[in-house]
């Protein structure tokens, strides 16, 4: 965007900015029985914000009422990977057998700042996710959430050539995915910015230290590092939340993570996801 639109956008942006999480929590009655007024409050927060924590009056949850939710939406398009199951709903709890003990979303361990898919190459660009809480752990498991629009209005005001250097198509590189038996998948090169079609920021990042290539240059290592001051919160924009049973997040893929978390002898913490290639439909 020019710097005329850029200044318009930035303003309505940071004028309608969240004071505080509660801010982006929307009261619905169930995953399957929303009505207008309800679905026109997500919409609305998510327009505002790329995300909205949505708390259920009503507890029924499974995979097929995930995917009655995200259709009111607009999302119909789910991400089938590898340890999605084949209506592409995956349940993040600890994984002790199988693919799925291989990656840390299926462990206890903490998450780093990521966006989902951020590995899938750019015909399978993740748009928006649905997160469910069924059951809590113990202890732990908090998300922190920013989003990405705050990210680059942050990035450019620093110093437009760190927009320029992320939106180059080489800017972070995901080596294949080995096995050992096979390739699962190959190695994926692409932008941290890139844009939709109606000119909606999509982010593509993760600060792993490991399995990620960025290119070699002073400006994207400088971009990296102030974006890495960004998600330690300098100006207080990122919101910490630990979903409860019967809520959720959904979002156009905002950047997130999660802290470690431990079970107790209850129910083990259980969290519903979908992952989508559109984006949340917001007229």
């Amino acid at each position: 965007m020019d710097n005329a639109e850029y200044k318009q956008w930035r303003k309505a942006k940071l004028d309608n900015y969240p004071r505080n999480v509660e801010e982006l929590v929307v009261s619905i009655g169930g995953l399957t029985n929303l009505d207008n007024a309800e679905r026109a409050s997500v919409i609305e927060t998510c327009r505002l914000f790329n995300m909205a924590i949505y708390r259920c009056r009503g507890r029924h949850v499974d995979r097929p009422a995930i995917r009655k939710f995200a259709e009111n939406f607009g999302l119909q398009r789910p991400d089938r990977h590898l340890c999605a199951n084949s209506d592409g709903v995956s349940e993040l709890s600890v994984a002790f057998e199988g693919t799925r003990t291989e990656y840390v979303p299926y462990s206890n361990r903490s998450l780093s700042w990521h966006t989902d898919g951020y590995y899938n190459r750019e015909s399978h660009r993740v748009r928006a996710v649905v997160l469910h809480c069924a059951a809590n752990a113990e202890a732990g498991g908090e998300n922190a959430l920013l989003d990405p629009d705050i990210a680059y209005i942050r990035l450019r005001d620093e110093d437009p050539r760190f927009i320029t250097a992320f939106e180059h198509p080489g800017c972070m590189t995901i080596p294949a995915n080995n096995d050992g038996e096979g390739e699962i998948r190959p190695e994926v090169s692409g932008p941290v910015f890139s844009y939709e079609g109606n000119g909606a920021v999509h982010m593509r990042y993760s600060a792993r230290k490991r399995n990620i290539q960025w290119r070699d240059d002073d400006v994207t290592r400088a971009a990296r590092e102030f974006l890495s001051e960004i998600l330690a919160d300098r100006n207080g924009e990122v919101f910490h939340y630990r979903l409860q049973p019967g809520e959720g997040l959904i979002s156009n893929n905002v950047l997130h993570n999660r802290t470690a978390f431990s079970d107790g002898a209850g129910p083990r913490r259980l969290l519903y996801r979908a992952r989508f290639f559109d984006r949340i439909k917001t007229i």
